[in-house]
């Protein structure tokens, strides 16, 4: 339980972070913060998966169901962020 507590937290803290980076960087422009963002969530959620099926390849079954069930929460939260950062956009 503690190898998923460690691996799930590490990526929804590179979500803030980069998250926070696009939103500043993006200049208020809200299609680039949408297209930045969903980029960079959809790379997040690849490498993930491909990390999960070399960990199940290599017969490691606890990090790769902790890498798995991470790019199912990045693919949930990164989005989520992706359109509240969108949000945040436009209000200023």
């Amino acid at each position: 339980m503690n190898t998923i507590k460690s691996v799930v937290g590490y990526n929804l803290l590179m979500i803030l972070i980069y998250s926070i980076v696009i939103h500043f960087a993006s200049g208020g422009s809200n299609m680039g913060i949408i297209i930045y963002s969903a980029f960079v969530v959809a790379a997040h959620v690849v490498i993930s998966a491909v990390i999960s099926l070399g960990f199940f390849a290599s017969s490691n079954k606890e990090m790769g169901r902790a890498w798995l069930l991470s790019t199912g929460i990045v693919l949930l939260v990164g989005f989520s962020v992706c359109l509240g950062n969108t949000a945040l956009g436009t209000s200023t």
